[in-house]
């Protein structure tokens, strides 16, 4: 629940997973490995299609992998497409960005991602 749009004619999504807004108006897997794929907008897909339904821009999700965080602690847009993970990407090149705050129960985060990004010099 949270705030969803339901543009980008993008199908063949994964429910749960990271996704960021490319310059057509589509939807691609975020990664913190690109720059491009990673400092723009950002949203969680709802399900296999962005305009059936929708994708959460802001708010609680259930994501398809499990970062493992503690309890209220950060998520970070992770280097496996799509993914979140509990730890910041360290190595030269990677792009950190926020995503949000783990609630626990396997994956459930507060999907809120930082306007900021940091890269890894």
């Amino acid at each position: 629940m949270g705030d969803i749009v339901k543009f980008g004619d993008t199908s063949g999504l994964t429910a749960g997973d990271i996704y960021y807004l490319e310059t057509d108006g589509t939807w691609a897997q975020a990664d913190a490995d690109f720059g491009g794929k990673s400092t723009g907008s950002l949203a969680v897909a709802l399900g296999a299609s962005a305009t059936s339904n929708g994708m959460l821009l802001r708010g609680m999700a259930k994501l398809a992998n499990d970062p493992s965080a503690n309890i209220g602690a950060p998520v970070y847009l992770g280097t496996t497409a799509g993914h979140a993970q509990s730890s910041a990407p360290g190595d030269s090149g990677e792009f950190v960005r926020v995503l949000g705050y783990y609630m626990g129960n396997s994956g459930l985060v507060y999907f809120n991602p930082d306007n900021t990004w940091v890269e890894i010099a």
